[in-house]
């Protein structure tokens, strides 16, 4: 029915403005008190006159930004960023979870293995991304690293996720252990 189609699209128009407000006062907030406070030390009231122009000049971003940019920007980047928090996060959240063998040094490993597997394949790689970056092309003298198929389509996360659990669980093996009193309050409750 058509009221239907109002209501989803007032929800639609919803979380999108609640998104938005919140990634806006998160740019403001990051430019009045990381930025300002922690460079002059000042706090107060001008840190919050701060914070309000950081949120102005955050919008205005955003809306140059929505005019240049192509249409599909939006879902292209934020497959691109799902593809990249999996890669560097779910090898070390699931080994953490099911594994007590994980150690820190793992996991920072794997984190490490799986953001810069991913960010190479993307620039050098991965066709779709990697040729309008042109990255590859000016450091290389060529389009993609690897030009043979089928490895130009190949998405980064087939390679940077398995990269990321060996390399978590390969380093997780050679360094030392949590202690057992630590482990045990981690896994407490869990048979």
């Amino acid at each position: 029915p058509e009221w239907f189609v109002y209501l989803f699209m007032l929800t639609l128009l919803a979380a999108a403005m609640s998104t938005s407000s919140s990634q806006f006062h998160t740019q403001g907030s990051a430019i009045g008190r990381d930025f300002y406070e922690t460079l002059t030390g000042k706090k107060g009231s001008q840190s919050v006159f701060i914070t309000r122009i950081g949120i102005i000049v955050a919008v205005i971003i955003a809306v140059i930004l929505g005019y240049i940019l192509p249409e599909n920007i939006i879902a292209r980047g934020t497959a691109i960023f799902f593809g990249l928090c999996a890669s560097a996060f779910l090898p070390m959240y699931t080994l953490g979870l099911y594994w007590k063998g994980t150690t820190k040094a793992g996991a920072i490993s794997g984190l490490l293995t799986g953001t810069l597997v991913t960010v190479f394949w993307y620039l050098f790689v991965h066709k779709a991304e990697a040729v309008p970056l042109g990255i590859s092309k000016m450091l290389l003298g060529r389009d993609l690293l690897i030009e043979q198929m089928p490895w130009p389509v190949v998405d980064p996360i087939l390679v940077a996720l398995p990269l990321a659990l060996i390399v978590t669980l390969i380093v997780s093996l050679i360094t030392r252990k949590p202690e057992e009193r630590h482990l045990k309050g981690c896994f407490k409750g869990i048979k």
